[in-house]
């Protein structure tokens, strides 16, 4: 775990909001709860985290337990971004595929269900800019020019689930048939739960309220 390394990715998620916010206002789309409630900040900050644990991969892979100038820096920092930079492009085009759908909705759905794909799409499109922008100038000039020989506690962690999972996944490769027969059962399973769900377009909110309807003869005032 790197503090500064942390900040940084936790910096783009106001400015991300902040771009997110002015796209909205440009495109006349207003802020309420379908819009603004569907923003996930683990979608925002995904390039970031890429971007940034690919750096500092590479210059613990180089430089460990030396320190670096601010020349050595900058070029390790380009060239560390550049090797990274095309994962964190297609994650984030991945995410907004997804929402594509959304905005061929019309009538209520597409009311509903528009403001909240141009939102997030306008969030993670400014993401991906800073991923591609900021994030690199940040650690370049924030990230601790010392690199750490050792390794921290969350790298050892990381390690042993590491020394956990290989065994599990050759022992999966070794039997693939098995593998993807698990596979298909799990998903007919899914589709077999899933033609049984009820579905309705609003749910019904219990919020502790009465509805009374009045009815009075014709002709009566409020008064009577």
């Amino acid at each position: 775990g790197n503090w500064r390394a942390g900040l940084i990715v936790a910096s783009v998620i106001p400015m991300s909001l902040l771009f997110a916010i002015g796209c909205m206002v440009l495109a006349g789309q207003s802020a309420n709860l379908m819009s603004m409630g569907a923003l996930d900040f683990g979608l925002i900050v995904d390039g970031a985290v890429i971007v940034v644990e690919g750096m500092m991969f590479a210059l613990h892979q180089r430089y460990a337990g030396k320190r670096l100038t601010g020349a050595e820096l900058d070029t390790e920092t380009i060239r560390g971004a550049g090797g990274i930079m095309k994962s964190a492009v297609f994650g984030q085009v991945i995410i907004l595929i997804v929402y594509v759908p959304i905005f061929a909705l019309i009538g209520i759905e597409g009311k509903m269900f528009r403001p909240m794909a141009f939102t997030v799409s306008f969030a993670i499109i400014g993401a991906l800019l800073l991923s591609l922008t900021y994030v690199p100038w940040a650690v370049s000039i924030f990230l601790h020019k010392d690199v750490p020989k050792g390794e921290s506690w969350s790298e050892r962690m990381m390690h042993h689930l590491q020394d956990w999972y290989a065994p599990k996944l050759r022992g999966l490769l070794r039997h693939r048939r098995f593998a993807v027969a698990g596979a298909v059962v799990l998903m007919a399973v899914a589709l077999f739960v899933f033609n049984r769900l009820g579905g309705e377009f609003i749910p019904e909110l219990d919020e502790g309220d009465f509805a009374t309807n009045v009815t009075i003869r014709q002709g009566s005032n409020l008064s009577q």
